[in-house]
């Protein structure tokens, strides 16, 4: 079995430059993934072992199986933390649009709130009041999630939706308000898929055989991806990638390679994600899959390896390694943009804006988030079609802050 000094080697061979990412904010880029990933105590404030690896498939993270690993240490944050969200240079010629904050009210008695995602039209967010469990496996890792229930804003309203299980875990929504999520029992992994149709949970049906889930995603339709590994596997890698089509009970296979991992499911179906053919950093690429299975891979620049974290319309983001740069893939062209900021690409919408770094960036503004109320810093992890955004408190307290940003 791989022990924790095993991985720490491992990550230490990976070229990653120095980075300014605080443990707050690559909790909120691993925001889907955050609680199933295993590589974050989401409410402990203790920072990953190496920074833009948020967005590495597991396989990568554990390489050869061995059981759930959990890359977790001691370092401070960096020096950047106390400086305040960190912005990409301004372009000049672009006029500046200055998009005022608020934060969202939070359902009582909720102290550890996190925002995930925002609908396309920006009328529905979803985000977690979640805790860690307090237990470790003898190896050392975090047991799996002690306690977590989800929330949905609807024009600013907020709703605890009730759960099923011991704990619910939302990770995505679409314009019609329903909601996607993971369940599971106390101090253990997610081991359900939750569909949340006008606030009520429907438990879906998965296929044959016992199962983790990492993450769900949700496109206008409503359809429903997971990824999934067998419970009798040792490791993290991904077994299946199971879709439930628009009110589905029953999942299907999608036929996608061995080591798969979906990031975003289209409106047109195609699924967005990753394939790790090893155990090595250059064995990850990213690709676009049809719903037959055939896939295009997204090409990288000269000399960098990427990974896609979120799709929308013609439009992909995540990072690229080693210069730590976010990346814009253009889904029709195929063509990549480099944005020289070493910060992770948390989101994207239909207009190519992508939320990271402490702002949006556009290609036709320069973007300031305003401070939310009692002067509040953010950092962004979503933004819906219509230039709502949505974040957490800079400082990693409890809360959601929206923004409303011109189109």
């Amino acid at each position: 079995m791989i022990s924790e000094n095993d991985l720490r080697d491992r990550l230490d061979a990976v070229d990653v430059p120095p980075t300014g990412l605080r443990v707050e904010t690559l909790v909120a880029q691993g925001r889907k993934r955050v609680l199933q990933r295993r590589t974050v105590r989401a409410a402990c404030g203790v920072a990953l072992a190496t920074g833009l690896l948020v967005g590495v498939p597991s396989v990568l993270l554990n390489p050869g199986g061995g059981g759930t690993t959990n890359p977790i240490g001691d370092e401070p944050a960096s020096s950047a933390s106390a400086e305040g969200p960190r912005e990409p240079t301004a372009v000049p010629g672009l006029p500046t649009v200055r998009c005022a904050g608020k934060m969202l009210a939070v359902p009582a008695g909720m102290t550890t709130v996190q925002p995930v995602a925002v609908d396309t039209s920006g009328r529905y967010i979803v985000g977690n009041d979640v805790r860690m469990s307090e237990l470790d496996t003898p190896e050392g890792k975090v047991a799996g999630v002690g306690d977590s229930q989800a929330i949905l804003w609807t024009d600013g309203t907020p709703q605890a939706l009730p759960k099923l299980g011991d704990w619910v875990s939302a990770s995505a929504v679409n314009a019609d308000g329903v909601v996607a999520a993971i369940a599971g029992p106390k101090d253990k992994w997610a081991d359900a898929v939750i569909r949340y149709t006008g606030g009520v949970p429907h438990k879906l049906t998965p296929l044959t055989g016992k199962w983790t889930f990492e993450s769900a995603e949700i496109n206008t339709a409503g359809d429903i991806v997971a990824n999934a590994t067998r419970q009798s596997t040792a490791g993290n890698r991904i077994d299946a990638v199971m879709l439930w089509k628009a009110g589905a009970q029953t999942a299907t296979k999608l036929p996608l390679p061995l080591g798969a991992e979906a990031r975003s499911i289209l409106d047109d179906d195609r699924i967005v994600g990753v394939l790790a053919k090893g155990s090595q950093i250059s064995d990850l690429n990213s690709y676009v899959w049809t719903p037959q299975g055939k896939g295009t891979k997204l090409e990288n620049p000269q000399g960098q390896n990427g990974s896609v974290y979120e799709a929308r319309g013609d439009w992909a983001t995540g990072n690229l390694w080693p210069a730590g740069a976010v990346a814009r893939w253009n889904l029709k062209t195929g063509e990549v943009t480099e944005v020289a900021v070493d910060a992770p690409g948390n989101s994207i919408n239909a207009s190519g804006w992508i939320a990271s770094a402490g702002t949006i960036m556009r290609d036709d503004a320069n973007v300031e988030l305003q401070l939310a109320d009692d002067d509040v810093k953010g950092e962004p992890i979503a933004v819906s079609d219509t230039g709502v955004v949505v974040g957490l408190p800079f400082d990693g307290s409890s809360g959601a802050i929206s923004w409303r940003c011109e189109r």
